[in-house]
């Protein structure tokens, strides 16, 4: 019998490792390469806070510097955001 509880979605072990599979190593909104200095955060395209669900098809990798600035902005609030500016203040060597 099925849980009526919704999953928790993916952990980020599995997030991880499927951008490791796809071959995606940096940021989707400012290309910064992820390594040592620049960690890889999950960003949620549709925000939980704006009924986005946790799952792979809504999650794409971003620099903490962008994770934060997006923060709960709709992925189309967000895409003008930057193209409104050249600056988003975004530094992908901030881990706050």
């Amino acid at each position: 019998m099925r849980s009526s509880s919704p999953s928790a979605g993916p952990s980020r072990r599995d997030v991880l490792r499927r951008w490791e599979e796809d071959d995606v190593w940096a940021c989707v909104y400012c290309d910064a390469a992820f390594g040592p200095m620049v960690v890889a955060e999950a960003d949620h395209i549709t925000p939980l806070a704006k009924g986005g669900v946790h799952e792979l098809f809504n999650i794409a990798p971003a620099c903490a510097g962008c994770n934060r600035a997006k923060s709960d902005l709709d992925m189309s609030d967000w895409l003008r955001v930057l193209a409104g500016q050249l600056d988003t203040d975004c530094d992908p060597t901030v881990t706050r």
